[in-house]
């Protein structure tokens, strides 16, 4: 199925595309579709629920109506995961096609971090190079390495590596900075309670748009999005979804995404990479 959503805000991206520029078109108060069918193939997998949107116990900065006040809701997502080990995984970035070639300036990134070492270890995909970062962090131990068409590159400090795709990634397993982008980009009303691994969560869906996070990006009339946020009662957010995808007159697409998902919570352990000698 599909929603109406009423954009409030719109901004403007620029792409240069093999040669071309432009891009999608719109303005304040246009009405835009926003998809929810993937979301709703993925409640498949979800096993059946005993509470309901009105039963359901809301954390702090939730409730049915709405997330009502992002930070504090973050607070509790911070406060429910500190201590604990994690696995942080998603997708960020923009994209633009054409007919002819397309352009990709998005990343995947998964961040693993063991709360009884303090260990942390994130890797980055950079969706236009392929290149790969890695990074491990623990108590008095900071190293990198960049695997990509350059070679191999070690550094013991980030900004001895040359990865500029990396910085877009989140900087803490937490994923506080891109959870504020995906709930701060419009108002999401509470739809539905599930159950996954026995946790039972309360499924926000976008309904306003306000802004097109960390974007600039027109949203038009031809232009699909999608937001869907999954809290459980601790508050942490165990996943946080946003895409918006429109057209041009001139045949190009442009697109923009961000992703988390929280997983193995209290499960999540590390081991230190074998490529840490050569640092």
């Amino acid at each position: 199925m599909r929603k109406r959503v009423l954009v409030t805000l719109a901004l403007t991206l620029v792409v240069a595309l093999a040669g071309c520029t432009g891009g999608p078109s719109g303005g304040e108060g246009t009405t835009t579709d926003a998809g929810t069918d993937s979301a709703d193939a993925n409640e498949a997998a979800l096993d059946a629920t005993t509470a309901t949107v009105t039963s359901f116990a809301y954390p702090a900065g939730a409730t049915p109506s709405g997330i009502e006040n992002v930070t504090t809701l973050l607070d509790e997502h911070e406060a429910a995961l500190s201590g604990s080990s994690v696995t942080l995984s998603g997708t960020k970035g923009f994209s633009a096609g054409g007919s002819e070639s397309s352009a990709s300036a998005g990343i995947e990134y998964t961040i693993a971090h063991e709360a009884s070492s303090n260990e942390t270890l994130t890797r980055i995909v950079g969706g236009g190079s392929g290149d790969t970062f890695t990074s491990y962090v623990t108590d008095g131990t900071a190293a990198y390495r960049v695997e990509g068409a350059a070679g191999v590159e070690y550094g013991a400090v980030s900004t001895a590596v040359d990865a500029p795709f990396a910085d877009t990634a989140p900087d803490s397993f937490t994923g506080r900075a891109l959870l504020r982008t995906i709930l701060g980009s419009g108002e999401y009303n509470a739809t539905d309670v599930v159950t996954r691994n026995g946790t039972e969560l309360v499924r926000y869906d976008l309904e306003t748009v306000v802004s097109t996070p960390d974007a600039k990006l027109n949203i038009g009339s031809d232009t699909q999005v999608e937001g869907t946020v999954f809290v459980d009662s601790e508050g942490i957010i165990h996943e946080a979804s946003f895409s918006a995808t429109s057209g041009s007159d001139r045949g190009l697409s442009f697109g923009y995404e961000a992703s988390a998902v929280f997983s193995d919570i209290g499960s999540t352990t590390v081991e230190e990479p074998d490529w840490l000698g050569e640092v």
